[in-house]
């Protein structure tokens, strides 16, 4: 299989492994919005609402005081290429720091189990500027075709 990423691509084999990379996309002073790009796979027949509540599930496991804020439907990338998917907003504690983030979970085809996660974190409750880098990202994509 041939992998792709930012910097190049190269072979491995093509074995059944499942990409969990991730992409952090952060400021250099730790301020503002981290962007996260992550990747995961469906498990057998599961629906990408099962996904993101097992996900939640784990999540609990690892955070204290979470709480999911909303979740919802999305639109990820253009009209024109558009993917749905499911939004989820929450709030927790990790390391003893409180965390805000919304993420939008999406397939990246329905014939694929391949699941694209892209989180917006900050220590800080989402004002309206780190709204709109958020939309702005989640307009903008583009799949790789």
């Amino acid at each position: 299989m041939r992998y792709h990423l930012n910097e190049g691509q190269f072979d491995i084999p093509d074995d059944g492994r499942i990409d969990r990379s991730m992409n952090v996309l952060a400021m250099p002073d730790g301020s503002g919005t981290t962007l996260i790009v992550s990747r995961d796979a469906l498990q057998a027949q599961e629906t990408l609402e099962q996904f993101v509540t097992r996900q939640m599930r784990d999540l609990t496991r690892q955070v204290s005081q979470l709480k999911e804020v909303s979740r919802g439907g999305v639109a990820i990338g253009s009209p024109i290429r558009e993917l749905r998917g499911i939004e989820l907003v929450t709030q927790f504690r990790q390391n003893g720091q409180a965390l805000y983030q919304r993420q939008a979970v999406c397939q990246l085809s329905p014939a694929s189990r391949n699941v694209l996660i892209l989180t917006a974190s900050s220590a800080i409750p989402f004002d309206a500027e780190a709204l709109a880098i958020w939309q702005r990202a989640l307009a903008s994509f583009q799949p790789r075709t």
